[in-house]
């Protein structure tokens, strides 16, 4: 009889899962030895938190649950932030971890913390793994980790569990799914017929390669003009005569706000609020195809179609007999505003760089099948709105949770699954300093991005704030590192970029001759415009 850590590392290995993310204790080498003799590989990291980001990625990439594995205690508590960040940006994820002794768990404290209610609130299931239908649990936790809406699933597992035999069984009952009410697809091509301005609005409630040639399709055909959500970026074609720009956390979208406020139709495509801190989907009724419900507490859209978001669009778009009165003269006017807010008059000043030519000067140097990972701050702001993907899967970023110290590790998960192909990553020297350690993961594992740090040696965004508020700036300034120095620490490749030319350099040089890099790049807060919190 196989034990339990076998049965796990088994039935993981069915459905697809080829690596484990983590950072081990005692409690957890059993584990990783039945994960390794599977043919599953354990990726070491430096920290939990940079293997759930990690995990999430690679779920989000491949629409298999990415897996991340920690100790009890500590370990699993450091998990919390990238599980919760794959529960608010959507992403299949199963995260595994040691938990006391079945005989310790009641006479014991030490590191004895009620792990499955903390992962509870953050999780579509959480469950404490046992001996009898192990198997059926683990199944079943890859099963709902990908439903709509996807997202983690929390296993914990004694240590004196993972080590007995497995014994056959039903496993842990699954959490009910979540029923929505399918409205009318008549019903909402009626209110489409009905709009003079309507307005869609494309989000990652859907299957993003399934269904970006019908996303393209339709609102190449409709002719209705669309903004996109960070996350979904790729999914629509960016450079679409209707193509407006990017909202909701991104510089300059207050053109674009206002354009959708004075629609009297929003169609959302996979919309999914999770992504908007904007409150213009609460004020104006939305019309909404999705792949589940994007109802959430006193929030409901005016009528929802849940289903395959290709078929509910192809047939939506049988039924759509009118034009949009928008001219073109007004898209063009939206497009110029953003274009406009977000372009400061200067390429640079005696502190560094403009960060808008920066982004474009890294845009025009890479390839355009780049998968970019970026990182949370004022950059991801002014990069969703200037970097304009071709395809889907290539933007990278987290933007429901919003989580600070994302952009490193699933950059390293893209170079990971896609060996050869050009993979970058944009972050601000604050997020890059959270997970610089795993500048170390990168080097063992041969990985080879271009890394590029946007240093101002601030908080940039939490200022828009403070400005906004008219307070002083405290808490948001530190000291200049050498991150080029730090790199060569390393053991990557640091260079140090104070022009446009020594950026396209770097990049070129890069291209040329893939290997880890880290350029640290000089830039001036003050030249980021169109910014608000």
């Amino acid at each position: 009889m196989p034990s339990c850590a076998t049965a796990i590392a088994e039935t993981l290995r069915e459905g697809g899962v080829r690596f484990v993310f983590g950072h081990p204790g005692g409690e957890v080498v059993d584990l990783i030895d039945a994960l390794e003799k599977t043919g599953i590989r354990f990726i070491l990291t430096g920290h939990e938190a940079a293997a759930a980001f990690m995990a999430s990625a690679v779920g989000r990439l491949t629409g298999t649950p990415g897996v991340c594995l920690a100790t009890l205690g500590p370990g699993a508590c450091n998990l919390v932030l990238g599980v919760g960040a794959a529960y608010l940006d959507r992403d299949p994820l199963v995260a595994l971890s040691a938990l006391s002794p079945v005989s310790r768990s009641r006479v014991s404290q030490k590191q004895n913390l009620p792990l499955n209610d903390l992962f509870d609130p953050v999780c579509k299931w959480s469950v404490a793994l046992e001996k009898s239908g192990i198997r059926a649990t683990v199944r079943s936790a890859l099963q709902v980790s990908t439903a709509a809406p996807a997202g983690p699933v929390y296993l914990s597992i004694p240590n004196d569990v993972a080590v007995a035999d497995a014994a056959p069984g039903e496993g842990a009952s699954t959490p009910d799914p979540t029923r929505a009410c399918i409205g009318s697809l008549d019903g909402i091509a009626a209110a489409m017929n009905r709009a003079e301005r309507p307005v869609g609005v494309v989000g990652i409630a859907l299957d993003a390669h399934r269904d970006s040639a019908a996303v393209r399709r339709f609102f190449s055909e409709s002719e209705i003009p669309y903004v996109v959500l960070p996350q979904a970026k790729g999914i629509p074609d960016e450079f679409g005569r209707g193509y407006l720009g990017t909202v909701a956390s991104a510089a300059g979208d207050a053109v674009l706000v206002d354009m959708i406020s004075r629609s009297d139709c929003i169609l959302g495509v996979g919309f999914d609020p999770v992504e908007s801190a904007q409150d213009w989907h609460l004020r104006q009724p939305v019309f909404s195809l999705a792949d589940c419900s994007i109802a959430f507490g006193d929030f409901s859209p005016a009528s929802e179609c849940v289903g395959n978001v290709t078929i509910l669009l192809d047939r939506l778009l049988t039924r759509y007999k009118a034009r949009p009165l928008w001219t073109a003269a007004e898209i063009r006017r939206a497009k110029d505003g953003v274009a406009d807010s977000i372009c400061p008059d200067e390429e640079s000043r005696e502190i560094g760089l403009s960060p808008f030519h920066l982004i474009r000067e890294i845009r025009e140097t890479l390839p355009a099948e780049t998968i970019l990972s970026v990182d949370v701050g004022a950059h991801k702001m002014l990069i969703s709105q200037v970097w304009r993907p071709r395809s889907p899967g290539t933007f990278l970023t987290s933007n429901g949770l919003s989580a600070m110290g994302y952009g490193l590790p699933s950059a390293l998960a893209a170079s990971l699954l896609r060996p050869g192909h050009p993979v970058a990553g944009v972050f601000g020297d604050a997020g890059f300093a959270m997970m610089v350690q795993e500048l170390e993961t990168a080097c063992r594992l041969g990985l080879r991005p271009l890394l590029v740090v946007m240093c101002d040696r601030s908080l940039a965004i939490v200022k828009v704030a403070q400005a906004m508020r008219k307070l002083p700036c405290r808490g948001v300034d530190f000291q200049p590192v050498d991150w080029a120095g730090v790199a060569d620490g390393f053991g990557a490749t640091g260079v140090t970029v104070t022009t446009l030319e020594d950026m396209r350099r770097a990049g070129e040089a890069w291209l040329a001759k893939p290997e880890l890099t880290v350029v640290a790049a000089r830039v001036d807060e003050r030249l980021y415009t169109g910014m608000e919190y």
